[in-house]
């Protein structure tokens, strides 16, 4: 019965087609050519660079191979450290490596474990109509060497262009639908797969997609369904143990977005979404449902020519289509500049751990401001985020999952900025470029206001409560710091080579140092007592990996 909150998005999705094609628009039957050939075709507006695309996932290639590639790499993410020595251990340096690049955070390397795409791309035109296709898969060895297959944004698309300032395309996704998300920079992001809880949620996530542009303003809709483990109201007669029976469900997501360009280089990205995420497993609040929701605008102005995203292979490997490595034909102005500055506001239903039985609204924010600029074949990068601790586990769902944090935690947001700098060495080919960054992580703390602590020990025990530091959504991304100790600032940097041989094959070489006082292990004191202590900061790690694209 939920499904009938989600029929005014259907309803809305079948006007747009329809109104989109009437019976004059529509071919007749003699003039379809038994062989259509590929034409190119029209390309829907992208946000202004280093913005993320919101509507569209464009090719430019009509191959049926589109940027297929194949990954070779070679890296050691840690040169200090010997196998062992580290709770993140470092194996030292191998073919294939999956080491961890100091400015990407706790995010995966891009050193991961050699990993190709495989695109098998087609498109035709008939009258105005332009469907389109493609197959794009993920693959790489496992520890026997076979191959394992993961989608990669696998697609079916139709496009209506009656000319070339209109068109209306439908987008699906009929095996996941993680590209399909919500805000502008990738790094706050959301609403892709995992807005649906993974560790109770069957497989991936299908999802469609209507969107249209006219003229200067362009928008979207779209729908995800996903399939979670959740309790039901039959109560099992069992002898202990547990007696709520869990079924899997149906459960939805729905989003949408409307951008429009005020004037040449000025625009403005709006965007939003509701999505159901099960239901709560914690007691006194078992069964009750878990919503979320929230949106994200985006202004942005660009001039001049076009700047181009920075050198960041984690990005690339991400998501090829949104973060392109630097493009040899960015370079044919003089000047150009870009700035972009996004905001967003999540909310979710959790369990409120300061009242039994009772769920609260737990709020998140996050925000992005970029910058671009390049005088001919300098190009130079500056990016600042802004993460909630609430806005980083967002995707868990919470800290402590399904519980809301407690209100009177003592909670600080993730704050880190980086400026970049690239010079294409046009008649080597070679685009070296520098990176730094600083990053203050996000913590979590316990309080005990409000409680009183009474015994030999109060004191002790009231000023024995540790900080976490939080990077990540998984625990292994967590830092308890010594009793008494705070949070240090992180210090990071990275130096790139990128050598082009044509435009099909490219070796991206790298050097990283980062020094992060905040990484503690547990060892044992004179006493034989397990205390936290600091572990040795500093990290220089290398790597290179080579790519061909058919």
């Amino acid at each position: 019965m939920r499904l009938i909150q989600f029929l005014p998005v259907i309803v809305a999705m079948v006007a747009i087609s329809a109104s989109s094609a009437s019976a004059d628009d529509l071919p007749e039957l003699p003039d379809v050519p038994e062989a259509p050939v590929a034409e190119p075709k029209v390309d829907a507006p992208k946000p202004a660079a280093p913005v993320m695309p919101v509507a569209t996932s464009e090719h430019k290639s009509n191959s049926i191979f589109d940027k297929t590639s194949i990954s070779f790499s070679f890296a050691d993410d840690n040169l200090l450290r010997d196998p062992g020595e580290t709770r993140r251990n470092s194996p030292e340096a191998y073919f294939g490596q999956q080491g961890i690049s100091a400015l990407d955070r706790v995010e995966e390397s891009a050193y991961r474990r050699s990993e190709s795409k495989l695109n098998i791309y087609k498109q035709f035109k008939v009258g105005k109509w332009r469907p389109e296709g493609g197959l794009k898969l993920r693959f790489g060895p496992d520890a026997d060497g076979k191959y394992n297959l993961k989608d990669d944004g696998t697609f079916i698309k139709l496009n209506f262009e009656p000319n070339p300032t209109t068109a209306a395309w439908l987008m699906l996704y009929p095996i996941d639908s993680d590209k399909m998300r919500l805000g502008y920079h990738y790094d706050i992001s959301w609403g892709g797969s995992n807005i649906f809880p993974k560790n109770f949620r069957k497989g991936l996530v299908p999802g469609a997609q209507l969107g249209f542009k006219v003229g200067v303003v362009d928008g979207f809709v779209g729908m995800k369904t996903a399939l979670i483990r959740s309790p039901s109201e039959t109560i099992l007669e069992t002898h202990g143990g547990n007696s709520n029976q869990f079924v899997e469900r149906a459960y939805y997501g729905a989003l949408g977005g409307l951008g429009v360009e005020f004037v040449q280089g000025l625009r403005l990205d709006l965007s939003g979404g509701y999505f159901e995420k099960g239901t709560n497993t914690k007691p006194g609040v078992l069964g009750k449902p878990i919503v979320s929701g929230g949106g994200s605008a985006q202004l942005s102005y660009k001039t001049g020519g076009k700047v181009g995203n920075k050198l960041d292979l984690r990005l690339y490997l991400e998501n090829p289509e949104a973060a392109p490595l630097p493009d040899d034909s960015n370079y044919t102005t003089d000047f150009g500049f870009e700035a972009a500055l996004e905001g967003t506001a999540l909310v979710q239903t959790l369990a409120d751990p300061d009242r039994y039985r009772s769920t609260r609204n737990e709020w998140s924010k996050a925000a992005y401001f970029s910058t671009g600029v390049r005088f001919q074949k300098l190009r130079i990068h500056l990016d600042t985020i802004y993460r909630e601790l609430t806005y980083i586990v967002f995707n868990v769902p919470g800290f402590d999952p399904y519980n809301a944090v407690l209100e009177d935690a003592a909670l600080t947001p993730e704050l880190f900025g980086s400026l970049s700098v690239d010079y294409f060495i046009e008649s080597l080919g070679l685009t070296p470029a520098l990176t730094v960054g600083v990053l203050m992580p996000s913590t979590f703390k316990p309080t005990v206001s409000g409680v009183k602590v009474a015994g030999p020990y109060a004191e002790e025990v009231s000023s024995g409560l540790q900080k976490v530091v939080v990077r990540g959504t998984n625990a292994g991304d967590w830092d308890i710091l010594p009793v008494g100790e705070e949070e240090m600032m992180v210090f990071l940097a990275k130096f790139n080579l990128k050598l082009n041989i044509g435009s099909n094959f490219f070796v991206i070489g790298e050097v990283s140092y980062g020094r992060d006082p905040n990484f503690a292990q547990v060892v044992l004191d004179e006493r034989g007592h397990a205390i936290r202590k600091f572990d040795d900061p500093d990290n220089i790690g290398f790597g290179a990996i080579a790519e061909f694209i058919f």
